[in-house]
């Protein structure tokens, strides 16, 4: 280093001399703001932002973040009470290091947490979810939080106890009078026998009802309150004999039974559900052991956009494109009355199959984008008879994707398919579920049975799976199977 009495000046903008003299500029002066500060200091720059969007910023952290910033000063004590409460208690965990918590325990403090959040937090609750309190002695304590939610407005609220063989939660008859309620999951809960009063959920939109006991009183009564309900499903609901329909602002229904256990329970099917008046309904989504055990009617479909599972050989009527009897051998299908608002469509197939039939269905959806079909796809004597079809409307402009579950890989399979390859001029991809043990060679054979070269969408991508490796998760209709993969 060279002493400072030695330092030469340096004119601003001369060239770059390589002396081994330094050019220290002068330190900037040290801010005012210091970081970590204490209140009674100086204070932080992110303090000094708005509540408005220190609020902002909470709010898109998980409810245990948001309340451990109330400990950085008295400046963030509270300002997480601002925002509406979105509350999971599944979000909520404990250490116990040393000594492990049974569940019961771990249920307790789970309750003493969610119930003293929602008790702190000023209000609105606007999300509350519980799926995590499976004991019922907690039951009486939830009716005393239900009521907590009750009054600060909740709007967004799930209720999944898991009992399945115990003791169901009763639902508080005063929680039915929520005025604020706009979703609600309900699940191994029952109402009482008492009628519904007609202000229940006066303000409810989508209603899902699982593992719930109901009849059909009860069923008839919740509708006819819930004026402004545009979303139902009722999932393994038992006691419903008959169920009607009438809702002016419904937009989607969807009604199945999940398989447990090997076996389907016979009690939670319903005999028949008929959908009466619903002329904004656009997504009709049935259950395969739905179809397969309940007689279903469907009036007005003039908006229909999403139908599964369809069956040709279950006692369905659609509008009045398709009916089928319960002692009619066939379906009848009324071309001239197609229903050109469908986009997605899931086929079942059940028993005999027949390939004109079929066809025939097929052409009463002429803007098709997206065919789900679970089944195998005709017999032997069935080949040949894709070749002969004419082109259906929707194959050369409007479809995009083909899932076939439960392809086998026959003749008539593989000429169905290759079918859609030929004339599916906007056709993006198929995917083949397989039901045997797929190799290198029979994966190479299949592509070739398909005749790839002769695509007529050049976008075309096809997908063949071993059933084992098919994800449940990538297809829509996957909740609705009678069976898991």
């Amino acid at each position: 280093m060279h002493p400072s009495s030695s330092r030469k000046r340096v004119r601003v903008g001369a060239l770059w001399d390589p002396h081994p003299y330094q050019l220290r500029l002068p330190r900037p002066e040290r801010s005012s703001v210091v970081y970590g500060a204490s209140d009674q200091n100086q204070t932080n720059l992110i303090s000094n932002l708005p509540d408005c969007l220190l609020s902002s910023i909470l709010s898109v952290l998980p409810i245990r973040d948001a309340i451990r910033t109330s400990v950085l000063s008295s400046r963030w004590r509270d300002l997480w009470k601002l925002n509406p409460l979105h509350f999971d208690d599944s979000s909520i965990a404990f250490d116990h290091i040393a000594s492990p918590l049974s569940p019961f325990q771990t249920q307790v403090k789970t309750f003493e947490a969610l119930n003293s959040i929602a008790s702190v937090h000023p209000g609105p609750i606007h999300n509350f979810r519980i799926s995590r309190l499976r004991e019922p002695a907690f039951h009486c304590e939830i009716d005393t939080l239900m009521q907590t939610l009750t009054r600060k407005g909740i709007r967004d609220l799930s209720l999944s106890f898991g009992h399945r063989d115990q003791l169901r939660y009763r639902l508080p008859s005063s929680f039915l009078q929520c005025q604020t309620l706009r979703k609600a999951l309900l699940s191994d809960c029952f109402f009482l026998p008492s009628p519904v009063v007609n202000s229940c959920f006066p303000n409810l939109r989508d209603l899902t009802l699982e593992f719930v006991f109901l009849w059909d009183h009860l069923l008839q009564c919740l509708l006819e309150s819930c004026k402004q309900l545009e979303v139902l499903q009722l999932i393994n609901c038992s006691g419903l004999q008959y169920v009607r329909l009438n809702c002016a602002k419904l937009q989607k229904f969807t009604i199945h039974e999940r398989n447990h256990g090997g076996y389907v329970n016979e009690e939670v099917h319903a005999k028949e559900v008929v959908i009466e008046d619903a002329p904004e309904l656009r997504s009709l989504r049935f259950g395969e052991s739905t179809v397969n055990h309940t007689r279903i009617s469907v009036k007005h479909v003039h908006k229909l956009e999403v139908l599964g599972f369809f069956s040709m050989n279950a006692s369905m009527r659609i509008g009045n494109t398709f009916f089928k009897s319960y002692n009619q051998r066939e379906m009848s299908v009324n071309r001239s009355m197609d229903l050109p608002t469908v986009k997605k469509l899931a086929i079942l197939v059940i028993g005999p199959f027949n390939c004109s039939l079929f066809s025939d269905v097929l052409r009463c959806f002429p803007c098709l984008e997206t065919l789900y079909i679970k089944g195998s796809i005709g017999q032997d004597q069935h080949i040949g008879f894709w070749e002969q079809q004419a082109p259906f409307g929707f194959c050369e402009h409007h479809l995009k994707s083909v899932t076939m579950i439960q392809f086998c890989g026959r003749g008539a399979e593989v000429e169905f398919v290759k079918f859609f390859v030929e004339h599916g001029q906007v056709l993006q991809r198929i995917t083949l579920i397989c039901e045997d043990e797929l190799t290198a060679d029979r994966v190479t054979t299949l592509r070739c049975e398909l005749c790839l070269e002769n695509r007529a969408s050049m976008h075309l991508e096809v997908e063949i799976l071993h059933k084992y490796d098919f994800i449940p998760d990538s297809c829509e209709w996957a909740s609705l199977f009678y069976t898991s993969f």
